[in-house]
Order: C-alpha cells, then sequence, then structure tokens
C-alpha cells in the first residue's frame, strides 16, 4: 500500500496499488489495465487540469501583491529604524545604519513575511507551469485514445 496527498483537504490518502510497480512481470492482465487511464478519465483530467490552469492567474496575481506588500513593509520598517538609529550614530553612514537595522526584531518580522511571500509566489509559479506542463501531457494522451476508437 502507498499513500498520496488529497490536494482538495490535505489528507494522506492510502492507495492499493504502488503508484510505480517495479515488478511488472507479476502484474497479471487486469492489474495491468488497472494502471492505464481510461477515455473518461484521461478526459476529466484535462478538464480539471484547465479548470486549474484558469485560475492560476488570478493566483499568480494574488500572490505577486503579497510580495510586493511585505517587500513595502520591509522597506518601512528599515527605514524607521535607521531614523532612531540616526539618533544614537549621528556618524554612521546610511549603509552602516541599515546594516544596523536588521538586527531589530521589526525588521526581523518584515524579513521573515518578505521571505515567505516569496517562497509561495515562487511556489505558485512552480504550481502554473505543471499545470501547463501537465495539459500539454494530457492533450497527448486524449489525442492518442481518439486516435485508437477511431
Amino acid at each position: 500500500m502507498t499513500g498520496y496527498v488529497d490536494p482538495a483537504n490535505g489528507e494522506v490518502v492510502e492507495s492499493p496499488m504502488e503508484l510505480v510497480p517495479l515488478n511488472l512481470g507479476d502484474l497479471d492482465e487486469n492489474q495491468i489495465a488497472q494502471l492505464i487511464p481510461t477515455p473518461p478519465q484521461a478526459a476529466a483530467a484535462l478538464q480539471k487540469a484547465r479548470s486549474v490552469n484558469s485560475r492560476m492567474p488570478g493566483k499568480l496575481d494574488g500572490f505577486r501583491k503579497d510580495l510586493q506588500t511585505t517587500e513595502r513593509e520591509l522597506k518601512l520598517a528599515v527605514a524607521l529604524e535607521v531614523k532612531s538609529l540616526r539618533e544614537d550614530h549621528p556618524k554612521a553612514t546610511l549603509s552602516e545604519l541599515r546594516e544596523l537595522a536588521t538586527a531589530d526584531d521589526r525588521v526581523q518580522r518584515a524579513l521573515d513575511a518578505r521571505d515567505t511571500a516569496w517562497l509561495l509566489f515562487e511556489y505558485a509559479k512552480d504550481w502554473a507551469k505543471s499545470i501547463a506542463a501537465d495539459i500539454e501531457l494530457l492533450r497527448s494522451i486524449n489525442a492518442n485514445f481518439r486516435m485508437e476508437h477511431r
């Protein structure tokens, strides 16, 4: 038994057969047939992938806006800390003050928020690319099914 993560609810679902059985010679015809999608399954998978792909621009835009917001908050936190450090260190250069500002808790939280937003944005971009690749693969599978059933 092997499991996979259900994307709808995040739960691990046990599947009765390994996803990639290494002992294909030991499988009978019925078990091998279960590995191959049926035409309705392939068509449904393509439809689902296209549905997910149609929502990706909005999701990417949301992650992009979140990243821009966190970058703005980081700049503001650094600027406020530099202003307060300027009073304590009047002879320090701006570069030195910015370096010192990174030790502040508020700046650290803003850095962490920016890093998290960046990672989420990059993950969403990778997800969009993988969905596009899945669509191309599913189109090919569906085209092969149409040719076989003519």
